[in-house]
């Protein structure tokens, strides 16, 4: 399959490696030191699961590669215009373009940009990250991926670039409906990603806290509202689920929002917190805890986005 990995952090750069190592044509978008060093040194994956490394196909955008099979984009939410120029070129009639970001409105925007596309949703927990230029570390038991299709004329979709990704060894499932995948997933990071950030804490710490906890907990159970309000379904007990799930994680975690705060870089608040209050608005759904999160995270984002101009 001729692929295009579209941001080459920690989530792109383990995934764009398992495909490439399983035979695949696969080109890596990125962009400074990082893509520097992709075309100079290679890519080196640190695994929980088996170290690699790989001589790659890397370019700061997909004009010289044509039509791909499928572009799976993984860069921060806030790039997502800056990715929609480098793809350009990319996506045909024939592509499938899958989205591996936080947030519930990526494939929106990329089905806009891109029409002639196929857009699915897929959802993942890997945590990951871009430890140097070319260097990504992996860490944790799940690096899953669940594929979903939008309507069922996107199935086919979703199987090809189900089959790829299985073949490549990834851990991959299917789930029937994308809307219910991607707002399962928001409940879980609006919560529990969001209160590392906010309260500068990891998640044990988070748990220990009975302010944050209230609010990690009131932050889940107004994501699942403003759901149910829209019409998605997700499963029963969801919110109690998920805050259960957060319980048993290493008491260490903090989320990819939470480092991204610590190293004073724009964070995906507007994607994730900010989606919900949108959306909570809109629906007629209170979101006091999310609104509380966002009001004091987003202009940490706003300063550190005009600092990186």
């Amino acid at each position: 399959m001729k692929l295009l990995i579209v941001g080459t952090g920690g989530v792109g750069g383990y995934y764009g490696a398992q495909l490439a190592r399983a035979g695949n044509e696969v080109t890596f978008l990125a962009r400074g030191a990082n893509l520097e060093a992709l075309r100079s040194r290679g890519l080196d994956v640190r695994s929980e699961f088996g170290d690699a490394h790989l001589d790659v196909r890397a370019a700061d955008t997909a004009a010289d590669s044509g039509p791909v099979d499928a572009a799976i984009v993984c860069v921060k939410t806030y790039d997502n215009d800056a990715a929609a120029k480098a793809m350009e070129g990319a996506a045909s009639e024939h592509t499938i373009l899958c989205s591996l970001q936080n947030g519930i409105d990526n494939e929106r925007f990329f089905g806009d940009r891109f029409p002639n596309a196929t857009v699915i949703a897929a959802t993942t927990r890997i945590v990951a990250w871009l430890e140097a230029p070319g260097i990504v570390v992996q860490r944790g038991p799940d690096v899953g991926i669940t594929l979903a299709p939008f309507t069922p004329q996107e199935m086919p979709a979703v199987q090809r670039l189900e089959r790829t990704l299985a073949e490549a060894g990834v851990q991959v499932g299917v789930h029937p409906d994308a809307d219910s995948a991607l707002w399962l997933k928001l409940a879980g990071i609006a919560s529990v990603g969001t209160i590392t950030a906010y309260g500068r804490c990891t998640i044990g710490e988070a748990f220990e806290d009975p302010t944050l906890a209230k609010l990690m907990e009131g932050a889940c159970r107004e994501v699942v509202a403003v759901a149910a309000a829209k019409g998605i379904h997700l499963p029963d007990g969801a919110a109690e689920t998920i805050l259960a799930y957060a319980r048993n994680m290493n008491s260490e975690f903090n989320s990819s929002m939470a480092r991204d705060l610590e190293a004073g870089k724009p964070l995906e608040i507007e994607s994730i917190t900010g989606a919900v209050v949108r959306h909570g608005r809109e629906a007629g759904i209170p979101t006091p805890a999310n609104q509380t999160m966002l009001d004091v995270l987003l202009p940490l984002h706003q300063q550190a986005l005009a600092a990186r101009g």
